[in-house]
């Protein structure tokens, strides 16, 4: 290296590379990069260059830098050559210069002259041939879908007929007269036609459909399966393979259309075949996990359909409305049930008296056990057995409720139970507050006790108004309002307020009754609870 330092710090070889380099060289690359510019629209020919000249510089510089000092003129030259032509790729960086070379954009003559050379009309005859030809496939791909499109509906059209053909000759024929034939009992000619449908191997599903209930007829589940899979072995189109879904054993033909289903969710008989595989038809009984996979399946159905992925599929236009009735009518019946039910089966209500909380579970279908804890942690147990059987299941029947302490504090219960399918449900989580359940459960108990509210006694000459059932249960009340002859409750009836869990105890400071003169005729009262509701006003004729 110190060699070729002192080389090009002697005047005579520095005057020499000035001579040859500067003056020779630098005016060959201009022109080259000139020409190159002009070429542009042609092919990148100043990028082309200016990589060469860079990876030949690379190279001469580390022969160099071995000591062969013979190759500094190359040297030289590759330098000057890697400065021009990357001097004009720097000016070709505008969006125009990219196309046409920086020369062309910022000059119309050399423009004009690559026009008259035909360089941009030929860079654009090679981009008009390529839109020509990918306008020219779409418009061939669209014209065979059409085409198809058009030759399902003339099948359509022609199977419609309910005239047996003598001599048919298209696929529909031969499946009209498998359907005429199967209709009026002559089974034999109807296998026959089947067959030379067959013959056409189209993808469409209604025929095979159609023919695998009319072997299931003739040979049972069993030889149906056996005889539609050796006259179908060796093919393999959409139709013959999802078919064979169909024919599997229950658990792994639920989980294989699932498979299918998620692969093609535009295709809308897999959702019809799934909402028969939930559907109360197919199990006899239905578990409301069973219901809410039936609606989702029909809904997906619907949506597909409403897309186009049923009739692109299907022959038989009667199928097509026996199936879209037959959805309708499910979901309505779906929807007409309870819908709440349908996302949250499980109800909990709590009862308290002074020894703690009884938790009540109401469960929207029979459950085989049901399971409880208090928290969102830990283990789940069991509420137990009644001893007794369940008349819808014939099983044994679990008890439906459980019991807090009455210091139970503040926290979330989860319930979850064992449907008839033997598959766990939930859990499902409820808020428990001590306080308020409390309050709630004796409004509960108040309301459904109201003809209790008030009673008259007489006793030793005074007639007496008693008030000492709402005493027991004044945990949940805000005030009472009583009436006498009168049927607005106007008086106010003072007590002493009770802000525990529990019944309200009754000792010597209850006030139990009070006494009315004896021309009272009968009371009214309306309770106000400690959520802000008011009762019904309620009236009590005294009675002789």
């Amino acid at each position: 290296m110190a060699a070729i330092i002192q080389s090009l710090t002697d005047r005579a070889v520095f005057q020499s590379l000035r001579t040859t380099t500067l003056s020779i060289t630098g005016s060959a690359c201009a022109i080259g990069g000139l020409v190159a510019d002009v070429l542009q629209p042609i092919a990148p020919f100043a990028s082309y260059l200016f990589y060469f000249s860079f990876l030949t510089l690379a190279v001469l510089l580390f022969l160099l830098w071995k000591g062969k000092e013979d190759f500094l003129g190359a040297a030289a030259f590759a330098g000057v050559a890697c400065a021009v032509f990357g001097l004009i790729m720097l000016f070709q960086s505008g969006d125009e210069s990219e196309d046409v070379g920086f020369i062309a954009a910022s000059v119309p003559a050399v423009a004009s002259l690559q026009e008259s050379l035909g360089l941009i009309d030929e860079k654009l005859e090679r981009i008009s041939e390529d839109t020509a030809s990918l306008r020219a496939s779409a418009d061939r791909i669209e014209a065979s879908n059409a085409q198809i499109i058009r030759s399902i509906e003339e099948m359509r059209q022609s199977f419609a007929s309910d005239e047996l053909i003598s001599k048919p000759r298209s696929p529909e024929e031969h499946y009209r007269n498998a359907r005429i034939h199967e209709l009026a009992g002559n089974y034999s000619a109807a296998r026959q036609s089947y067959l030379a449908y067959f013959q056409s191997d189209l993808p469409l599903l209604d025929p095979h459909l159609r023919f695998l209930s009319f072997l299931r007829v003739q040979e049972g589940r069993a030889g149906a399966r056996e005889t539609y899979n050796l006259l179908m072995e060796g093919r393999d189109n959409a139709a013959t393979n999802y078919v064979r879904l169909l024919l599997l054993e229950p658990p792994t033909r639920l989980g294989r259309l699932l498979t299918f289903a998620d692969e093609n969710p535009d295709f809308a008989p897999v959702f019809y075949h799934l909402s028969e595989e939930v559907s109360e038809r197919r199990l006899g009984f239905q578990s409301i996990a069973n219901k809410r996979s039936e609606r989702e399946y029909l809904e997906r159905f619907q949506v597909a359909d409403e897309a186009g992925g049923l009739l692109k599929h299907m022959i038989d236009q009667s199928l097509v409305d026996t199936w879209r009735n037959d959805v309708g009518a499910r979901l309505q019946a779906l929807n007409a049930a309870d819908a709440s039910a349908l996302e949250n089966p499980v109800s909990v209500s709590f009862g308290v008296n002074n020894s703690g909380y009884t938790a009540t579970v109401l469960i929207a279908e029979p459950a085989k056990e049901i399971f409880w804890r208090t928290g969102t942690s830990g283990d789940m147990r069991s509420t137990g057995s009644t001893g007794q059987t369940n008349l819808q299941t014939g099983l044994p029947a679990p008890k439906q409720f459980f019991n807090l302490p009455i210091n139970q504090r503040n926290t979330t219960i989860d319930v979850s139970y064992v449907d008839l399918n033997d598959v766990e449900q939930g859990p499902f989580s409820f808020p428990f507050e001590g306080k308020k359940e409390s309050a709630d459960a004796n409004q509960r108990i108040l309301e459904s006790t109201s003809t209790s509210w008030l009673s008259f006694r007489e006793f030793n000459g005074k007639r007496l108004l008693y008030f000492s059932h709402l005493m027991t249960y004044r945990g949940s009340l805000k005030e009472i309002r009583y009436g006498l002859n009168s049927s607005k409750p106007t008086r106010r009836y003072r007590f002493p307020a009770w802000r525990k869990a529990g019944i309200a105890p009754i000792d010597e400071k209850t006030p139990l009754y009070i006494e009315v003169p004896r021309s009272t005729r009968y009371a009214t009262v309306q309770l106000t609870y400690k959520d802000g509701s008011k009762s019904d006003v309620q009236r009590f004729d005294y009675v002789r």
